[in-house]
């Protein structure tokens, strides 16, 4: 009997830059070769196609963007552009987003929390501050040195100043 991961390379790899970003994480749990595949080809491929792939905010809101260069008949340069609010955020207005090794954080236009997303897996993390966020707070997301996901804030209110560290781990 054949299966889907008995499907040629070529063919995957003509699937794969097809696939939503979102979609990504069931791609990669159909079989070890399409795993590999779609790690080391998606965006490769895309961009041979001269493909383009990101998010973008408008109006306080997450979308993706699509970017598709080729020739018409006549030689000129022609895109064609995509762009589409993100539905797993679509009720969250955004004022400002960091990124660190593929993942987005959003801090709330209101400053009521932090979310954290994953697009490749299509998770979300929502955030709740253990004081109130203030639109002055500064963030960054990175790893410490055993690759623990950190969220730093700096704060400052009413003359005093101070720093937040949030681990992923521990969910604190």
């Amino acid at each position: 009997m054949t299966t889907i991961s008995d499907l040629p390379e070529d063919v995957v790899e003509e699937i794969l830059p097809r696939v939503p970003l979102t979609s990504l994480s069931a791609v990669r749990s159909i079989c070890k070769t399409w795993n590999t595949l779609s790690k080391n080809r998606v965006l490769c491929k895309a961009a041979v196609k001269k493909q383009f792939l990101g998010f973008i905010m408008m109006d306080y809101r997450v979308c993706s963007m699509k970017f598709h260069l080729r020739n018409d008949e006549g030689g000129d340069l022609v895109d064609d552009l995509s762009i589409k609010q993100v539905g797993i955020l679509d009720q969250i207005e955004i004022s400002e987003v960091l990124h660190c090794d593929g993942l987005l954080l959003f801090v709330t236009k209101d400053n009521s929390s932090l979310v954290v997303w994953n697009p490749y897996l299509g998770q979300t993390r929502l955030i709740q501050p253990s004081n109130n966020f203030h639109c002055s707070d500064r963030y960054a997301i990175g790893y410490d040195n055993n690759r623990n996901l950190k969220i730093l804030r700096n704060f400052s209110d009413y003359g005093s100043s101070g720093y937040e560290i949030y681990n992923f781990r521990s969910n604190s």
